[in-house]
């Protein structure tokens, strides 16, 4: 039996949402906040460096774009990762969705405020203590890449606040789900010299300290975070990564020029490069990679984004 359509019935009306995109700048425990200033939405409450997604640009175009509009940073399309998806919908308003991007501090320039005319000020904030005074999905969205989500819903309700609440109705839902590594443990000697050393590594690699306790700390990245603790319950002294056991922990560093900075940096933290007489090829082949070994004798392998094991 054929079904016809009634011609006089309106054809049915395609969903449509507005997509931004905003930059999570990150300097080691701090992220890059803006305060906005008259356009209308939002005014005094701190954002992230923001905008609407222009006709024929793909989404990682227009954060290059907003980038430069903002906060003057001249990013390449390489410079910056895809960190959350977050739809959102405020009060009274059609839902979106926002893509959230970061990039590490010093990639593109030094940021400054060049939209003077939307913007009162620039202001750095540790990841673990957001301010209040924020846009409620941004708050919710930095909270949510903080705990390590990928994907998640911010929905408020007529009534709700566009500035963050503390003690509100909680308006934001995780959608990811958990694979692969939840975290790594490591029991260091020596945690005061651990937090220097390897605080410092994972700082630069994209980690945000989430815990500390007496003796010991935790920082995340994604979905898994790295502990360090110095346990009562520990034996021994030095590790050594020769005896059966952890060998070594490897990253990803986002390219080549990066993991240079990072390790002439390295020796004024702590660390000191192994197998120097071959780098940055001791993995063989086109196997672009750093071996940093700390005081305790932990061992770490850095690899540059785009390398091949030879």
């Amino acid at each position: 039996m054929t079904i016809e359509r009634d011609e006089a019935l309106p054809a049915p009306r395609r969903h449509k949402e507005v997509v931004d995109v905003h930059l999570i700048v990150r300097r080691g425990d701090e992220v890059l906040l803006t305060r906005r200033a008259d356009t209308g939405y939002a005014d005094g409450l701190l954002h992230l460096p923001s905008g609407h997604v222009e006709p024929g640009e793909d989404v990682r175009m227009a954060v290059v774009r907003e980038a430069r509009e903002e906060i003057g940073l001249a990013l390449a399309p390489g410079d910056v990762t895809a960190e959350l998806v977050l739809q959102h919908r405020g009060p009274g308003e059609e839902p979106r969705i926002g893509w959230f991007f970061e990039t590490a501090y010093g990639t593109g320039g030094e940021p400054f405020n060049a939209e003077p005319d939307k913007c009162a000020e620039l202001t750095w904030h540790r990841t673990d203590t957001l301010p209040d005074d924020m846009v409620a999905y941004c708050r919710a969205a930095l909270e949510a890449w903080r705990s390590g989500e990928r994907f998640a819903l911010h929905w408020q309700e007529e009534g709700d606040a566009v500035e963050f609440a503390s003690g509100g109705a909680k308006r934001s839902v995780a959608l990811s789900s958990a694979r692969g590594a939840h975290h790594v443990e490591l029991w260091v000697p020596d945690f005061a010299a651990a937090e220097a050393s390897w605080g410092w590594l994972l700082g630069e690699l994209g980690h945000v300290r989430e815990q500390r306790w007496e003796r010991g700390g935790s920082w995340r990245r994604g979905g898994a975070y790295v502990v360090l603790e110095q346990s009562p319950d520990m034996r021994g002294g030095r590790h050594d990564r020769l005896l059966p056991g952890l060998n070594h922990l490897a990253f990803h560093v986002a390219s080549g020029p990066e993991l240079d900075r990072i390790v002439a940096e390295a020796p004024g933290h702590g660390w000191s490069l192994l197998f120097p007489e071959r780098h940055p090829f001791a993995g063989g082949g086109e196997h672009r990679a750093a071996y940093l070994e700390d005081g305790a004798g932990f061992e770490v392998e850095l690899v540059a984004r785009g390398s091949r094991t030879g």
